[in-house]
């Protein structure tokens, strides 16, 4: 069975892409999802492999023109003293 496509304003993936590795290349992949991962710890992002390729082309299809620059988040608001009950 496979997985219903995601909504909510997600792609819904539809295409592989297959890729042919030296073993040393993939311990290099494998460490650079790790460091993402470590990084990202605390936003309860699952980085993998895939999603990590797919951020080195996004960013790239940036930096090159292909894509606009990413939305800014909107700064968060400081709760202040006049909120407080």
């Amino acid at each position: 069975m496979t997985r219903p496509p995601q909504e909510k304003g997600r792609q819904v993936v539809n295409a592989t892409l297959t890729l042919r590795l030296t073993h040393h290349d993939r311990e290099l992949l494998q460490a650079l999802v790790e460091l993402q991962a470590a990084e990202m710890s605390d936003t309860g992002v699952e980085v993998t492999a895939a999603s990590y390729v797919r951020g080195l082309i996004r960013h790239e299809a940036r930096k090159k023109g292909l894509l606009e620059p990413a939305a800014a988040s909107p700064p968060r608001r400081q709760a202040s003293r006049l909120d407080e009950p």
